[in-house]
C-alpha cells in the first residue's frame, strides 16, 4: 500500500476482508497515514477490485482517485488558452484599427471636416468644393453630396413657400378657434344664466304661496286685534270672545313662523347657490348640507313635472373647492333628467318619477352619482352626449350644453372624472369622482402668490 500510495493521483486505499475491514491508507495534506476504520463512499472517483486466493474470494480493495492534480492541470491549460486567444484578439484589433484608420476614419474625417465647413459657412453651398479622394467610393460620395445639395435648395424654395402658406392658413384658424371659443364660452355663460334664470322664476313662484299666507294671516290677526281692543276699551268683553281671540291669534301666528321660516330656508338656499353659480368662488362646504340647499332651490322649478328627488349622503363629507360648480351639476343633471328621461312620460302614469343622488367618501376622493329610472339613453347617442350643442331635442329648446357644461366641470373645474351608464327604458346613471380638495384654478393660485 505504501508502495502504491507514491502516485499523486491516489487518495486512498482500503483492504477489506469478506467481513470486515482490516486496513487501509489515506493521503492527508500530502502525508500517507494509516486507516483504522473505512472512510470511502461509492462513487465516480472509487474503483473496487475482488482480491481471490486459489479461485475463492477472499476479501476486496477499494481505491479513491484523486482529481485534484487533474483539474489543476485542465485549469492551467484552460488559462493558457484564453492568453492566447487575448493576445490573437488584441492583434486582430491592432490590424483592423489600423487598416479602418487608413482606408476608411482618416478619408471620413477629412470629408466631415469640408462638410462641417460647409454647414457653417454664410457663402453658397454650391460655391464650397470638396476635397477629391483618390478612393473612388469617396468620389462617388463627394459627387452625391453636390446633389444633394441642389437637390436641398429646390427643396428648400418649395417648402418656404409652402410654411408661408401654412402660417397664414393657420393665423386664419388661430382667429377662427379664437371666436369660435368666445362664441362657445358666449353660450355657456347664456346657459348658465338661463338656468340661474329658471331657478329665480322657481324661487319666486315658490316663495309666493308662504308670502300670501302670511299676509292672509297677518291681515287676519291684525282686523281681530283691533275688533279685540275695541271691544277690551268697551268694557264689553266676554270670557268666549278672549278665547276665539286667543286661539285666532295663536293659529296665525303659528301660520306666519311656519310660511316665514319656509319662506327664508328657499331665500337662503337660493342665495347661496346664486352666490356660487355666479361667482366661482372657493370656499369649504359641507357637501350634504350644500346637496340638499340645491335641491330646495330647484324643487319649485320641478314641481310641473313631479319629480321625486332622494339624498343620500353621509354628513361628515367636508371638501374644498368650488360648490357653485357641484349646484351647477345637480342642476343640469337634474333638468336633463326632466328633459330627456321622463320626457312623454304622464306625471299620473305607473313609473314613479325619481332622480336618486348619491354621494360617499372614499379615501380623499369623492364619488357622486345621479340615477334616474327613466327612458335610459341609446347606445348610438350615448357616446355624444358630451358634446357641445348635441341635442336630442333642439325642437323642444334644448341648447347642447347642458352636459357639456357638466363635463367640464367635473374635469376641468373639479378635477376629476365623469361617465355615464345608461339602459333603455331602466334609467341613466352619471358616474362622478373628483378629490375632496379641488384644483386651483390659475387666477386664484396667481391671486395667492
Amino acid at each position: 500500500m505504501n508502495a502504491e500510495m507514491r502516485s499523486p493521483d491516489i487518495h486512498s486505499i482500503e483492504i477489506f476482508s469478506t467481513d470486515a475491514f482490516l486496513t487501509g491508507r489515506v493521503r492527508e495534506n500530502n502525508t500517507i497515514a494509516p486507516l483504522n476504520a473505512p472512510i470511502t463512499q461509492l462513487g465516480p472517483n472509487t474503483d473496487t477490485a475482488e482480491i481471490f486466493y486459489e479461485k475463492k474470494p477472499i476479501g476486496k480493495l477499494v481505491v479513491t482517485i484523486s482529481r485534484q492534480r487533474v483539474d489543476q492541470l485542465l485549469r492551467q491549460m484552460v488559462l493558457e488558452k484564453i492568453l492566447e486567444i487575448i493576445l490573437l484578439d488584441a492583434l486582430l484589433m491592432l490590424t483592423l484599427t489600423t487598416v479602418l484608420q487608413h482606408f476608411v476614419i482618416s478619408p471620413l474625417s477629412l470629408l466631415g471636416k469640408k462638410l462641417s465647413q460647409a454647414a457653417n459657412s454664410d457663402k453658397d453651398l454650391e460655391s464650397i468644393e470638396l476635397p477629391n479622394n483618390p478612393y473612388k467610393e469617396f468620389s462617388v460620395l463627394t459627387d452625391g453630396f453636390g446633389r444633394i445639395i441642389k437637390r436641398l435648395k429646390e427643396d428648400v424654395a418649395i417648402r418656404s413657400q409652402a410654411e408661408q402658406q401654412m402660417r397664414t392658413a393657420k393665423e386664419d384658424a388661430e382667429t377662427a378657434l379664437d371666436q369660435l371659443k368666445d362664441a362657445q364660452t358666449s353660450l355657456i355663460q347664456s346657459e348658465k344664466m338661463a338656468s340661474l334664470g329658471g331657478l329665480v322664476a322657481g324661487i319666486a313662484h315658490e316663495i309666493n304661496t308662504p308670502v300670501g299666507i302670511i299676509l292672509t294671516s297677518a291681515s287676519v290677526l291684525h282686523d281681530d286685534s283691533v275688533m279685540f281692543a275695541a271691544k277690551v276699551e268697551s268694557g264689553n268683553m266676554k270670557k268666549s270672545e278672549v278665547l276665539i281671540y286667543s286661539q285666532t291669534a295663536e293659529q296665525s301666528s303659528a301660520l306666519i313662523i311656519s310660511n316665514a321660516v319656509r319662506a327664508a330656508e328657499l331665500i337662503q338656499s337660493f342665495k347661496r347657490v346664486a352666490v356660487d353659480q355666479t361667482s366661482e368662488a372657493r370656499r369649504d362646504f359641507e357637501l350634504s348640507q350644500y346637496l340638499h340647499e340645491t335641491v330646495t332651490s330647484i324643487s319649485p322649478a320641478l314641481k310641473h313635472s313631479q319629480i321625486t328627488i332622494l339624498i343620500d349622503c353621509p354628513d361628515e363629507i367636508d371638501m374644498e373647492g368650488y360648490p357653485g360648480a357641484i349646484s351647477q351639476i345637480i342642476s343640469n343633471l337634474i333638468n336633463n333628467a326632466a328633459l330627456h328621461a321622463f320626457s312623454g312620460i304622464p306625471n299620473s302614469g305607473e313609473i314613479k318619477k325619481q332622480v336618486h343622488i348619491i354621494a360617499e367618501q372614499r379615501q380623499q376622493n369623492v364619488s357622486l352619482k345621479v340615477k334616474d329610472n327613466g327612458q335610459g339613453i341609446e347606445g348610438s347617442v350615448i357616446g355624444k352626449i358630451f358634446d357641445p350643442f348635441y341635442t336630442t331635442k333642439r325642437a323642444n329648446g334644448g341648447s347642447g350644453l347642458g352636459l357639456n357644461i357638466v363635463f367640464n366641470l367635473v374635469t376641468q373645474t373639479l378635477g376629476g372624472q365623469i361617465n355615464v351608464e345608461s339602459i333603455v327604458d331602466q334609467g341613466t346613471t352619471f358616474n362622478m369622482t373628483f378629490p375632496l380638495v379641488a384644483p386651483k384654478h390659475k387666477e386664484a393660485s396667481e391671486a395667492t402668490t
